[in-house]
């Protein structure tokens, strides 16, 4: 039978596991789109000490955990770092089929997320206080109630 294999400090690895000459630990595993991705950190489990020098990160097994979830929803892992600008294209590319009249309002908020830096920032670091700030900006920029709520809604 073909022995388990184990780190150094004796414990099992599980499936995609492997810790590398340095100590850091590296999962791999392959993505919705057939890719192969590897993610790495310096702990294997959360309980582990970080080592001297290095960032305090989730472990391997946290790490593991949040791609499966991921990849159980349905949800593409890199698309994380998509930017916001980026995520309304791809939306309104996906919802075509509209009047003359919505297609400018969405160009004009398309411009106004590009001008803005809510617009740049990468979506998994947008909370809705972000959201209301970018409707405050708005406001100060002189925009109605009712043009930054049909903005809201789209």
């Amino acid at each position: 039978m073909k022995e388990k294999r184990r780190d150094s400090k004796g414990r099992i690895l599980h499936t995609g596991e492997s810790q590398r000459t340095d100590g850091k630990y590296l999962y791999k595993y392959v993505d919705a789109f057939g890719n192969t991705k590897y993610v790495y950190a310096w702990r294997l489990t959360p309980t582990d000490p970080t080592p001297k020098g290095k960032r305090e990160k989730p472990s391997l097994r946290e790490l593991e955990q949040q791609i499966r979830r991921d990849i159980e929803d349905g949800i593409d892992s890199t698309g994380k770092k998509m930017t916001l600008c980026q995520l309304y294209a791809k939306q309104n590319a996906q919802r075509a089929n509209v009047k003359k009249s919505t297609q400018k309002q969405r160009e004009q908020l398309m411009r106004l997320l590009k001008e803005d830096k809510l617009g740049a920032r990468s979506i998994d670091t947008i909370k809705p206080s972000d959201a209301k700030e970018w409707a405050l900006r708005m406001k100060d920029k002189g925009f109605s109630y009712n043009t930054i709520n049909n903005h809201k809604r789209s």
